[in-house]
Formats: structure tokens, sequence, C-alpha cells
């Protein structure tokens, strides 16, 4: 139906926090802003452009300098290099595109077109560039950041430390140990932590932090009149066996897994086979699969024995995390290929599971961290010597693509039979299309083509060749069954055997050397395959025969030689971030120097520990914090307390936030009835092996009413909800994702037929009410509270004057859309928006 705008949805959305303010902008270079230059640009400007603009070099070509954030700010003879933000404006990249001829740089020699479109995004980033001083001189001042010995001193590398939970002065507060933590800490500041939240307040935010949906009516009414002292419990653990439980949590992990349903980068293929290991992802978080275990399947899965052909299968399956990464793949040298996917695999497992920055170790130590650039080899070595891609059969040619492995008992083989008939396909057409053109050309007695074609493929020429001293009617009948024989081999062609995406050893593990720069052909020293020194206390062996990916997944969670500790800080800090809002460690993807000291350090160790001793259970640690009290706590202001901590590290109230666009979506079908909860394989969206087209101009449907997690994950084509919403970047791992607050978001909501759709279909639901029930029912399903008096006078006196105003169109037409514009509004409202 057509929007339908009046001034008081207008006024709601107006004055929604979150729905039309402007952007922010910070004014110092964020933490992912310097990641990127780190990792991207400094490599690149070294390579490139030290040679004449460097104050090392003791160059300035035109005046200008490269080596300091300083020296493109001021810049050169022309003026300032870049203008932040604008890249069109930026003399820089106007130098580097080679479209002016007046100004290119470097000289003689464009740079590559991955290099320059990298230094396009960074100006578009804002620049950020942590060069305060003159780099080359600051690198060398200091002792060595990337020594790994040294580097066992910082927090992070550290033994967990196992802390006893303190004394409190107000020992009725906690209701778990952890409180003891959070509150000790409020009263050595003398503040006084927020009263509970209000049981309707409280059920919403239960139901949306653990499956992502809303209640419904009926469950916030067992909620509210449960007699048990231990209802919050029994409601956490109803919610922890709910399959919706899995959708939920798992996409947190396929955040951190950079998860998608096709390739991105330079060629867009869909990836058929995706939705495999996403449904992996839900059913393990959902069966509580330890975290140890969890990790061991999706990086060596392949690799462990199995009892069952299912089992086997299912373990594989896992892998699919080490495949699903974006990757280049046209004009990419098979080399340069290998060693740009590892680099990928290394950024997220390091990330993903270790909030380290390794990816920017590639061309040079750490300019942070304790990793020289050999501790990035070691592993390199494990990753190239892991096969993720292959040639296979698409748009009827052969191409590199993800690697699929057939699955089920004879899974291998119906694979090999698909591939086969699609590889000599091509050739079979080709014959056919030659034999018609031959019989065209006998038709025009053209004998000269006819030899032609003939020389080129005699088996498929002769037929007709040999038909020409027939009469025509045999002719005809001769080129017709040969055309009825193509069809058949069409419709004969073998099904899509049943696939998943899955990592596999190469068949020459081998070490890998130092990539000097970074580059693929510039070799250094050779690096035995191992792990991280800062972590590693006693030496990993490496089977010659194998990759090393069954020994770093068993080293990431070893407690006792291993990562184990530092993995544990990382996934507690996560699953508090998800719960709390905030994680003890803001920069949940970052537990290195650039990145921030935790707010609770005592917590954050207790919470690790409990972790492990749980069996690596997630659910364990999702239970515990659920049900704490700084969990059920409201986010009612308090002015005291803002004064001493504006930002509320304290901890002194419950962060109010605003629901991801998977939540928001999920709630506006829900509330209209429309949510189909059944799980979904990705085949149903029958979409083109180039996967674009499905974002803000789907050329085939796509919004389906299933629960988001289930729809597909475009790279560079994203749902424009996603992207209004701030959905995770499927490029990279997304710990935290991004938080904005823009008009097109308000607008967003104002306009989209889904929403729109929601909003007639919950209207219709209200409908079916006696009408004194219509105004609870409405609140019930939307916001999940009750109106006050206020509220309801309002919304009565809305509903009236617009039934009045549309009586033209009839009287059931007036009361339906009196209504939708109601439901719409109040979607559009910051209380559905916010968990309070």
């Amino acid at each position: 139906m057509k929007p339908l705008v009046s001034g008081w949805i207008l006024a709601l959305l107006i004055f929604s926090p979150g729905a039309v303010s402007p952007a922010q902008s910070d004014a110092t270079p964020s933490r992912k802003g310097v990641e990127f230059f780190e990792q991207h640009i400094r490599p690149l400007l070294a390579k490139h452009c030290y040679e004449c603009h460097s104050a090392r070099k003791q160059k300035r070509e035109g005046g200008l300098l490269l080596d300091s954030q300083s020296g493109w700010e001021v810049g050169g003879e022309n003026g300032p290099a870049l203008v932040p933000g604008d890249v069109d404006a930026s003399l820089l990249i106007r130098a580097v595109r080679y479209t002016d001829d007046d100004i290119q740089m470097p000289p003689n020699r464009a740079l590559p077109a991955e290099a320059v479109a990298r230094l396009e995004q960074w100006v578009r980033m804002g620049a950020p560039d942590p060069r305060t001083n003159d780099s080359a001189e600051s690198d060398e001042t200091f002792a060595d950041p990337s020594d790994p010995i040294a580097g066992r001193d910082h927090w992070a590398f550290q033994p967990l430390s196992i802390p006893q939970p303190p004394t409190v002065e107000d020992a009725e507060w906690p209701r778990r140990s952890l409180d003891r933590f959070v509150l000790a800490r409020l009263e050595a500041e003398k503040l006084q932590p927020a009263p509970d939240a209000n049981p309707r307040d409280l059920v919403r935010r239960l139901y949306f932090q653990l499956i992502g949906l809303p209640p419904t009516p009926q469950q916030i009414e067992a909620f509210l009149h449960d007699p048990r002292p231990d209802a919050v419990e029994h409601l956490v653990d109803e919610l922890l066996d709910s399959p919706r439980y899995g959708e939920r949590w798992g996409r947190h992990w396929l955040d951190l897994a950079r998860f998608a349903d096709s390739n991105g980068l330079d060629e867009n293929f869909l990836f058929r086979e995706a939705w495999r290991y996403r449904n992996w992802v839900i059913d393990a978080v959902n069966n509580d699969m330890p975290y140890d275990r969890f990790l061991l399947e999706q990086i060596a899965g392949d690799l462990l024995p199995y009892d069952s052909v299912e089992q086997r299968d299912r373990q594989r399956m896992g892998t699919g995390f080490m495949v699903v990464g974006p990757k280049v793949l046209l004009g990419n040298d098979e080399r340069r290929q290998r060693m740009e996917v590892a680099d990928e695999q290394i950024d997220t497992i390091g990330r993903a599971i270790l909030g380290q920055t390794l990816g920017c170790c590639r061309c040079h130590d750490h300019k942070f961290d304790p990793f020289p650039t050999k501790d990035y080899y070691a592993l390199a070595g494990i990753l190239t010597s892991t096969t993720v891609m292959e040639r296979r059969h698409m748009l009827n040619q052969q191409r590199v693509m993800e690697r699929l492995v057939g699955i089920g008992s004879d899974g291998e083989a119906r694979d090999g039979a698909y591939e086969k008939f699609w590889r000599e396909f091509p050739e079979a057409k080709e014959k056919a299309d030659q034999a018609k053109s031959a019989w065209e050309s006998l038709k025009k007695g053209d004998e000269k083509a006819v030899a032609t074609l003939l020389e080129k493929n005699k088996d498929a020429v002769a037929e007709i060749a040999a038909d020409s001293s027939k009469p025509m009617q045999q002719r005809i009948t001769a080129q017709k069954s040969l055309a009825e024989k193509l069809a058949a081999v069409i419709a004969n062609r073998p099904p899509i055997p049943p696939r998943a995406m899955i990592a596999t050893d190469a068949e020459d593990p081998a070490d890998e050397a130092v990539r000097i720069s970074g580059e693929f052909d510039d070799l250094g020293d050779q690096v035995s395959r191992g792990f991280l020194q800062v972590l590693t206390h006693d030496q990993v062996e490496i089977p010659e025969d194998q990759s090393g990916r069954l020994q770093l997944s068993r080293w990431l969670t070893d407690v006792e030689h291993g990562a184990g500790h530092l993995a544990a800080r990382v996934l507690a800090n996560r699953i508090w971030h998800h719960l709390i809002g905030r994680g003890i460690v803001r920069t949940v993807d970052n537990f290195g120097r650039a990145g921030e000291v935790p707010s609770h350090p005592e917590l954050l160790d207790y919470l690790a520990s409990e972790l492990i001793n749980s069996g690596w259970s997630i659910k364990s640690l999702v239970r515990e914090i659920a049900i704490s009290r700084t969990n059920l706590m409201s986010s009612a202001h308090n002015e005291t307390a803002y004064s001493v901590d504006p930002e509320n590290r304290l901890l002194w109230k419950f962060n109010r936030r605003r629901l991801d666009p998977e939540s928001l979506r999920d709630a506006m079908l829900a509330a209209g009835g429309l949510l189909d909860l059944a799980p979904m394989e990705s085949t149903v969206w029958n979409l083109n092996d180039q996967a674009t087209g499905v974002g803000k101009h789907p050329r085939r449907r796509t919004d389906f009413p299933c629960r988001s997690v289930y729809l597909p994950v475009i790279r560079n084509d994203l749902p424009e909800l996603f992207e209004v919403f701030d959905f995770a970047n499927p490029q990279a791992t997304t710990g935290g994702r991004p938080e904005t607050t823009v008009a097109i978001q308000g607008l967003y909501l104002l306009n989209a037929e889904m929403v729109m759709d929601a909003a007639e279909a919950t209207a219709r639901r209200i409908l079916d009410r006696a009408p004194e029930k219509r105004f609870d029912l409405l609140f019930s399903l939307i916001l999940n509270s009750e109106p006050t008096s206020a509220e309801r006078e309002e919304l009565e006196s809305f509903v009236q004057q617009t039934r009045d105003r549309l009586q033209d169109d009839g009287d059931e037409k007036a009361e339906i859309h009196a209504w939708t514009m109601t439901c719409h509004a109040l979607f559009a409202s910051s209380r559905f928006q916010f968990l309070e």
C-alpha cells in the first residue's frame, strides 16, 4: 500500500532518538581506521612513495612528504595532498588514478588498481593516520614493540589471575558472584546501582537478548504472573532451550566469521552452499558445542576421525569458516592468490578468536604488538598448505571458485559425475553449433565454409556434409535428429549433487618464506610453520605431510601451552558485550596495545575462568550473565552517577541501545503475524551465479518472511534494511557493529514497503479484536507494554480523526488505514527501536 504520512507520524519520527539525528564524526582516527592504515596504507606508501617523498630518504619531490600525517596535510607546491572524506578533491588520488596528464604518481608506472582502490577507501574513511610525528624516526627511537618475549608483559597475554569475588557493603544486591565485581567498583566511587527494570521491560529485554524476537502477549502475561522467586531463571532457561537461541547467537558468530552468500570483490559469484555452514553454526550454538570443539571443527573438521558418514560430513561442514571469505578471482597469479587468501584467513582468525590485528605484520613487524613478521609467515605456511579454492564449472566455463566437496555416502562420486558432464558439455554444444553452421552453409551452396568447418571438427560436420546428396526432407530429418540428441543430453544432465564448502589439506604442505614488503614474489628467509611466539611456551612440531591446521586449532584453546587464556578472555568479553551492550574491553576485536584496557580486569578474568571451568560452555556463561543483577538493572538516568561516569563504564545502569536490523525486521513481521520461523536453505532464493541484484533493486524476490538470519547476505549488495541499520560488514570480522544515527534510518521506517506491509498486517490483527481491547493489543504486539491513560486517549483521538478524514474511502478502508497509520507510527518510535 502507498505511504500514509500524517503530522503525528512525522512528529514521532522527528522526535524519536535514533531516527533522524545527523551523523557524528570523530576528529581523531578510529581504531579501525588506524588498523586499516597499518595493514594497507603504510606498506603501500613505503613501497611506492617514500623513495621520492620521505624525510628519511631526504627526498621532497614537489615539496611533498608522505611519511607523516603533517606531510600530506601541509602538502607541497600544489597544496595539501589529501582532502579527508573527499576522494575526487584529493590531489594524491588524482595523481595515482593516472587520468590527468599533468599529475601522475608514481612517475612512469601506474599503481595496481587494487592499490588505488585502497587509497581511495582510506581517503573516504577520512584518511586516518596515526603518524603524528615522523614515523621513520619514531619507529627506531623506542624499544621494539614486536618483541614477543617482552610482549608477554601486556595484560592480555598474561595467565588468568582467577580472582575471588570481592566483599561488598550491600550484600543483598548481588544475585551472582559476578555482580560483586560490579558493585565493588560502584561502592568505591560512592555510586548506587540503578533499581531493577520493571517486569515488562525485563521480559522484552531478555527475549531480544537471547532469541532476538519480542515476546508474544501470552508470553508477557505468563512471566508477569509467574509467582516463583526464580521466575527469571526459568524464563532464561526456557529461552536458552529454544531453537531461536541458536539463530540469534549463531548470528553473532557469523559476524566474526565474515559470513556471506557471495564472494564479493572483483567477481561477486554466489556461494550456493554457504547456507550449510551458516546452519551448521546455528545448530552448533543450539547444541552448546563446547567452544574448543567449535573452533576445532571450523579450522580442521576435515581432519578429525569419525564414526559415520553423517558425522564426517557434519565436521567437514564446519570448515566453511575457512572457505567463506572474500577473494580476488580475476587476473590473479596463483601464487599471489594463495598468499592473499592466507592473509585474509590470518586476519580473521586473529581478530575473531584472539582479538589481535595479525594482518598488520604481513609487510613488517607489528608497529604496536609483539608479533614479528616471522610469526605471520609461520601461520601463513599452515594456511597456504590448505586448499579452499579450485577450478569448477560456472557460467559455461571453468573458473576458479570456492572449494566444494560432495557429501553423503556417494556424494563425491555424484559430484564428480556432475563436474564431468559440465566439463564436456561445452564441447558437445560446440559440435552441434558447428554442425548447424555447416547445414546452413550447405543450403546456401557455400562449399568453402563447409570445408572450413569440416577441417575444424570432422565428427560434428561429417554427418551433415554426407547428407548433401540426400533429398531436402532427409537433410531436415538429420538436422532435427542432431538437435534432439543435444536436447536429450541437456535433459539427462546429472542433478546438482549435495555439496558443501570444505577446506582440505594441500597435496604438498610446505613452509613459507617471508615476503619482503608483503610482495608475493619477493622472497626472504624460510620460516617453519608454527604459532605466535608471545603465546607459545613449548615448540609444537607439525608433521611434514600435514598442513598444521589440526595443531593450530588445538593451540588456540590450549590453556597450558597455547593461547587458551587469551581466547577465553576474548570470548567472555564478546558475550558480555552482546548482553550488557558494551564490552569490558570496549575494543572487542583488539586486545592489543592499540586497544582499550578492561574497565573491570578482575571481572573479565573471572568470567574467562568460569568459561574454561564449564568445559567452554557458551550457554553457561550466557545464562550466568543474563540472570545477574547487573543485567536486570533498569536504564533509568541518575544525574549523580552520570556526573561521575558519563559513559557508564562502571555499569551503574543498563545500557539503553537500539535493536539490530535483524531484530527490528523480525519484530515487525512478528507483530503482523507474518514471520515464518522455519529454518531455510539459501537454495530457495534461486539467485544468479553473479549474485548482485539483491539489495536496493532485487532481480528476484528475496525478502521472504523468514527470520532475518536466513536472508541472503550478498557482499557489496546487502538488503537495504541491513545497509541502513548498521549490519555487520561481511568483508571482514565484525565483533562490534557500528552504531550510527542518521536521517536515512527514519526515512526508511517511514517509506519502506516491508514496514508498511507489516503495519497493515498488524492493524488487521488488531481489528479482529473487540474495540475495547484493541489499544491494549496494539501496545502489547508492538511495544510489549501497556498504554498509559494519556497514551490511550491520544491514540483514540488520532484514530478517530484519521478515520473521519478518510471517510470518503468507505468505513472499512478508513478503519484499516487509520489503524495502519497508527501501527506504522509506533514502528517508527524510539520505544519500538530501542531496548530499555
